[in-house]
Formats: structure tokens, C-alpha cells, sequence
């Protein structure tokens, strides 16, 4: 059994809000780690977001995140008193309440979520999985998201031509593997 990473409630607040900054733009952990740390790898905000690595963000990393997505140190604390400063066991939860539905699909894309074709109820319901009852949503609440996505080329459509439902051909989504990514 693996290990979590141990960091403290606000470095693990840290994590979190630049990994939702980033999935909001678009941008991947390589590309990020790319801007904000040259010469240490294209790997290390992706460390940095591994639950089971105690990596987090050094004063110098965090202000380069900082200017990186041209925010303040304002912008980035949070509104209420974290716990104490002690070690916590580190997360990376897919869907973070705080997250677009663009957020947290690039989320599931980058966590292997479209591997497999899923159906739209599907999706649906593992999105709600995160969020409590009055917040869940509808199928079709993820409806343009998901056809922006496909615009994009980072989703595909796949039409089951043998299953009919009653609109038409259900249409399973599923990551392209053919996209490159930066």
C-alpha cells in the first residue's frame, strides 16, 4: 500500500488552487512546470500535484505560479484561517467544488476518466459523485461543455449504431489518444 505525501493545510490550499487555475485555462501540469521552472523538468508541477509525493510549492515556485497566471498574492490566500500548521495527509480529489464544469472535465481527461467511452448519464453521475445532493446536475447541464470539447479535439464521439434510445443512437465520449499534448 502506498504512502501519501504529507504537507500542510495550506500548501495542500495551495496545490488545489493552482491546479484549478490551470485546468480553467487549459493548460497541462508539463507546461506549467515549463513556465514556471525551465530548468528543473517538465515534470515537477505534476509531482507537486501527486498525492503520494510530499512535493509542494517553494516560495520561489509559488511566485512564479503567481505571475505565470498574473495574479497577486492577494488573489491566492484564502479567506478563512486554515488548521494549524501541521502535516496532513496530501489529496488529489478529480472535482474540486470550486471548479467549472471545463475545469473539472479537463480534470477527468487528464486523470483517465475518457479512456473508455462513457455514456453522457455516466458522466453525469460521477460528477455529481463530488457534489453534495442540491448541487447535482442534469445530463444535459454538461451538454455544450462536452461539445466544446469535442470541437477542441480532446473528446470524441462515438455513436453506438446497434442501441437505439428514444432520441436517437446513444453517443458514447472518449479522450482522443491521437491529440498531442504540450
Amino acid at each position: 500500500m502506498r504512502i501519501r505525501g504529507k504537507v500542510t493545510a495550506l500548501s495542500q490550499y495551495f496545490i488545489d488552487y493552482f491546479r484549478v487555475e490551470r485546468l480553467e485555462r487549459g493548460i497541462s501540469a508539463k507546461k506549467l512546470s515549463i513556465g514556471i521552472a525551465p530548468f528543473e523538468g517538465e515534470t515537477l508541477v505534476g509531482q507537486i500535484e501527486y498525492e503520494y509525493s510530499s512535493a509542494k510549492y517553494t516560495s520561489t515556485t509559488l511566485k512564479k505560479a503567481l505571475n505565470y497566471f498574473c495574479l497577486t498574492m492577494q488573489d491566492l490566500l484564502p479567506d478563512e484561517l486554515l488548521d494549524d500548521d501541521q502535516l496532513i495527509e496530501k489529496t488529489r480529489i478529480p472535482i474540486l467544488k470550486k471548479m467549472s464544469v471545463k475545469a473539472a472535465f479537463n480534470s477527468l481527461i487528464e486523470e483517465g476518466f475518457f479512456d473508455i467511452p462513457r455514456l453522457r448519464s455516466e458522466i453525469t453521475a460521477y460528477y455529481n459523485s463530488f457534489l453534495e445532493q442540491e448541487d447535482h446536475k442534469e445530463d444535459t447541464y454538461f451538454s455544450a461543455q462536452l461539445e466544446e470539447l469535442c470541437n477542441e479535439g480532446k473528446l470524441l464521439k462515438l455513436k453506438d449504431d446497434d442501441a437505439d434510445d428514444k432520441k436517437g443512437k446513444l453517443i458514447r465520449f472518449v479522450r482522443n489518444k491521437e491529440l498531442k499534448e504540450d
